[in-house]
């Protein structure tokens, strides 16, 4: 039975858990997905924030539910020999990490057990999770940030939102996830921004120029994007190339309307550059604009896609067949002389990126169609591909869509999956169409958060 918050523990027949006090002090089982950690009083589950596996701590019941209860530690009584001490002095406060305190290997080895715990019902597939691909130095890894702004116009604040409280925003200036030129970004802005006195939006007033500012960086190119948000156009933001300098290859305004939610642009607006940068995967150049998806972790995303592309090359298909393609990492991997791919997306705008970013790596073999999953046009699994390639978004397969792709009956399988509870729910489609599992492998796109991606291959028997 799962231990995760979207599916408790039961609690027995005598009723809601015998928590007594609010305080209490608990032994910490283990970390369970999206960054809580599990303890047990009885047969009863409480779920904490702040400890870690191993840990015997002082802990507050926050709130009850009827068959579990939330906990925040007060005090730690026995810390984890992997407890150790962050570079980030919000750490706790800030909600951008989960698990800076938690020494980087017992992070894969806690990943690794968050997709045991999902695949638990099925110990055929448990069995075949490979250890996490783990990185070699997990700071300043991602290659994409977004900021909020908070604060005050004469004391704004550029960050991350307080964990918590949505509303608030901690500051990203001592940030480990993003490189060092990000928080000399971060400075200058904030400086700029108080200087003008140009005041942050306030999502409960709706008031306010300011939303958030993203910063896009290519590891492999050394090039940087520079998105500022805001509300409504003013005559101060012309000035903002000037203010970031050498730090931006390219600037633009983004506009969303006090209305509208920030990540809803009306318009963009170049102020310098391009528009856009470019970032490179194992050789291949891609074409990053403002709002473009691309996995966030160069490294990572590099190894991951390798691994998939070794992966086909021993499975040899004479057509591969890549759904939820995006712009195209995945298709591009697998473009091999005398090998045909085929990418369906729905997103109009991304497959013109990949189209461009098809040019630009000289990728004959790539057929573009833009169609949802679901809705795929028949002629393209009348093609009989040899291997199917999936990417679903977290929150996995459409059943009509799992059903199509089951239905094409393709030798090979590889199911590329960023959240263990939608891989475990979508596995039973696979196994009852005759598949099995050949092989997991967990890959960390994100050290210090709960999050865990790993690459399935299914073949079917006979």
């Amino acid at each position: 039975m799962d231990t995760t918050p979207e599916q408790p523990l039961a609690a027995p027949a005598a009723g809601p858990a015998p928590l007594g006090r609010d305080e209490l002090e608990l032994t910490i089982e283990k970390a369970v997905f999206e960054g809580h950690a599990l303890a047990r009083l009885g047969r009863h589950v409480i779920f904490v924030d702040g400890a870690l596996p191993g840990e015997r701590i002082r802990a507050v019941i926050t709130s009850r539910r009827r068959r579990y209860a939330f906990a925040r530690a007060l005090e730690i009584l026995e810390p984890s020999p992997d407890r150790c001490t962050t570079p980030c002095p919000v750490f706790g406060v800030c909600g951008g990490c989960a698990f800076l305190n938690f020494a980087y290997p017992a992070q894969r080895t806690m990943k690794k057990g968050f997709l045991q715990d999902a695949l638990r019902a099925w110990p055929a597939a448990a069995d075949k999770i490979a250890d996490v691909l783990s990185m070699e130095t997990p700071e300043f890894f991602r290659n994409k940030m977004v900021y909020s702004f908070g604060g005050t116009a004469d004391q704004p604040v550029l960050g991350m939102h307080r964990r918590g409280d949505f509303h608030a925003v901690v500051t990203a200036e001592h940030c480990v996830l993003q490189s060092p030129a990000a928080r000399a970004i971060i400075r200058r802005v904030l400086d700029w921004a108080q200087a003008r006195s140009l005041p942050p939006f306030d999502e409960r007033t709706k008031q306010g120029l300011l939303r958030d500012l993203t910063v896009r960086e290519g590891k492999r190119t050394g090039q940087r994007l520079v998105l500022l948000t805001v509300t409504a156009p003013h005559p101060d933001l012309a000035a903002l190339p000037e203010v970031l300098g050498e730090l931006a290859d390219t600037v633009l305004l983004g506009f969303s309307p006090a209305a509208h939610n920030a990540s809803r642009l009306t318009g963009t607006e170049v102020l310098k550059g391009s528009g856009h940068i470019e970032e490179q995967l194992n050789g291949l150049t891609f074409e990053i604009g403002p709002t473009t998806f691309f996995q966030t972790n160069t490294l990572q995303a590099e190894r991951m896609f390798s691994t998939l592309a070794a992966w086909a090359d021993e499975l040899r298909p004479r057509v591969a067949l890549d759904l939820y393609a995006g712009m195209g990492p995945i298709a591009f991997h697998l473009a091999s002389p005398g090998r045909t791919v085929l990418a369906v997306e729905s997103h109009a705008e991304s497959v013109a990126a990949a189209r461009r970013n098809q040019q630009r790596n000289r990728l004959l073999e790539i057929e573009w169609v833009t169609a949802d999953v679901e809705k795929t046009p028949e002629a393209i699994f009348a093609r009989q591909p040899d291997l199917i390639v999936v990417d679903p978004p977290r929150t996995g397969l459409a059943p009509k869509a799992a059903e199509r792709i089951a239905a094409a009956a393709a030798p090979h399988l590889i199911y590329v999956s960023c959240n263990p509870a939608t891989l475990a729910r979508d596995l039973p489609v696979w196994l009852r169409a005759g598949y099995a599992v050949e092989r997991i492998q967990p890959v960390d796109m994100f050290p210090h958060a709960y999050h865990i991606e790993c690459l399935v291959q299914f073949g079917r028997a006979g």
